[in-house]
């Protein structure tokens, strides 16, 4: 897979497994972003740089002409090789929005990082038992969104 066709290939995975994006769950997204990050490596990045990483983080954001969110936002970060000044990193993200309670507002923001699919079941082992991820664990995201773009 490119990394500027990551969206459509994330979309089709969860389109096959009778979802959609729209009605991920904080379970639901963990479970489709791991399986994404396994079965569907990014083609011609950099591997030995973490050219193709998965991140999981987690925050409170308030975004220009709209309400302040709690976000889990998974983020599966490439790496490119490009010239000799600059690599072409992107990043696709799939973002699950939260009404902000005071729960939620009392959590530091955070990130974990999984460099390698060989790493993925601890990193979903250390997303399980985080508190962010506990606190929305039950919840319904107000909004799910997913997105690519370049660096």
């Amino acid at each position: 897979m490119h990394p500027a066709d990551s969206v459509a290939t994330f979309q089709a995975a969860v389109t096959a497994t009778g979802k959609t994006v729209e009605g991920l769950d904080a379970l639901a997204a963990l479970a489709q972003m791991a399986g994404f990050y396994r079965d569907a490596r990014a083609d011609k990045c950099i591997l030995d740089e973490e050219g193709d990483t998965l991140l999981f983080q987690w925050g409170l954001y308030e975004e220009e002409g709209a309400e302040r969110s709690f976000q889990l936002e998974f983020v599966r970060h490439f790496i490119e090789p490009g010239n000799e000044d600059e690599d072409g990193m992107s990043q696709f993200s799939l973002t699950l929005n939260y009404t902000p309670t005071a729960e939620l507002q009392a959590l530091e923001q955070g990130t974990l990082q999984c460099t390698s699919p060989d790493e993925l079941a601890e990193f979903e082992k250390a997303i399980l038992a985080s508190q962010p991820y506990r606190a929305v664990a039950g919840l319904k995201p107000q909004q799910t969104t997913l997105d690519w773009c370049m660096l």
